[in-house]
């Protein structure tokens, strides 16, 4: 009889989709990683398919020996399970320094970095985590204290592209965590435990081992499955809020003139065009959803929009005004000309 961590796998992710295909499995050692290992390795010896799988362990260099055992302890599960192991090395905290953006942010973007070279070396067509449903119910919670709107609410997202040709997906959201322990402790798998998983410095942690407990114990028993069902709800919303725009953005004749990724930023040059008519009389939401789309298509970064800019942005194409000009982050300049929407590098 399948466990509920592998039945939960079969039905999130049906194995026709990927048992042909290599795959890169993002290993840390701990319970969610190793609990997705021994399932998709469980689930690919009953299928079998063309596809090969590969553990990848990125070591952060933030716990010195402890992290080198981490990746000592991994090599030899590895080995006794007969799946082979890249190990990559990074130095987060010189990242972060550099970056400013902190060390939760250097490791999660260095780790995506390093996962999506190695599947790009190694011919992989999906790139694969271990997060669950504990994360989900911490993310939205974080994202949620945090003033995001509805596009954040949705949490994380089961399946996001990492290049053209790489897509990474998170099967277990699904599943808690308590599941995967029972899982592992059935296997009697070992796993390991990371000592900054307990480091109250990180707003995550904090979230985790401080507030989460509290609401449960004195607002709401099942405030988790509560945060699982408002992401659910915001997905389902934006999906409907993203199909409209691009409806609307159909009917704005979208033009891009210049790929910025061709370009140095701070060149001149329009970026894209869109005919303003068609947003006249449609809901602030609306446009601002189908301006979205466009500067995404137009591969300009979003990291810096806010929602303040991306409202904005919206006003400048719904109104009258022609000489206006709204300068937005990446060094881009939006103005309305001729009945048009023009962004272009400053």
């Amino acid at each position: 009889m399948d466990s509920p961590v592998i039945h939960s796998l079969r039905h999130a992710w049906p194995v026709a989709r990927w048992r042909d295909v290599h795959m890169v499995i993002g290993v840390s050692g701990g319970t969610d990683s190793m609990a997705l290992l021994r399932a998709m390795l469980t689930i690919k010896g009953e299928f079998g398919g063309m596809g090969q799988l590969r553990v990848v362990h990125i070591d952060h260099g933030l716990r010195g020996s402890d992290s080198t055992a981490d990746a000592q302890w991994l090599a030899h599960q590895c080995d006794l399970l007969g799946i082979p192991l890249t190990v990559c090395q990074s130095d987060v905290r010189s990242l972060a320094a550099s970056q400013g953006d902190g060390l939760e942010a250097a490791a999660r973007d260095q780790r995506y970095q390093q996962l999506t070279l190695v599947a790009e070396q190694t011919g992989a067509r999906y790139v694969v985590t271990g997060h669950n449903a504990n994360d989900q119910a911490e993310t939205v919670l974080f994202r949620l204290l945090r003033g995001s709107g509805l596009r954040g609410l949705v949490g994380i997202r089961k399946y996001r592209p990492l290049s053209p040709s790489i897509t990474l997906v998170r099967p277990l959201l699904g599943c808690w965590r308590k599941d995967l322990v029972s899982y592992l402790n059935s296997l009697k798998q070992p796993f390991r435990e990371d000592q900054t998983n307990t480091d109250t410095q990180f707003k995550r942690n904090r979230i985790r081992l401080d507030l989460l407990p509290h609401l449960r114990s004195e607002y709401n028993v099942r405030i988790d499955e509560a945060l699982l069902h408002l992401s659910e709800q915001a997905a389902v919303a934006g999906q409907f809020i993203e199909t409209e725009a691009e409806k609307l953005l159909a009917l704005c004749d979208l033009e891009i003139t210049l790929q910025p990724t061709g370009a140095q930023l701070g060149s001149h040059g329009v970026v894209s065009r869109l005919h303003t008519a068609p947003l006249e009389m449609q809901s602030e939401l609306l446009v601002c959803e189908a301006i979205r789309l466009a500067w995404r298509q137009a591969q300009l970064p979003e990291q810096a929009m806010t929602h303040q800019k991306w409202q904005q942005l919206a006003q400048l194409a719904q109104s009258d005004e022609t000489s206006a000009a709204l300068n937005l982050p990446g060094k881009i300049q939006a103005t309305v000309s001729d009945g048009q929407l023009v962004l272009a590098f400053l």
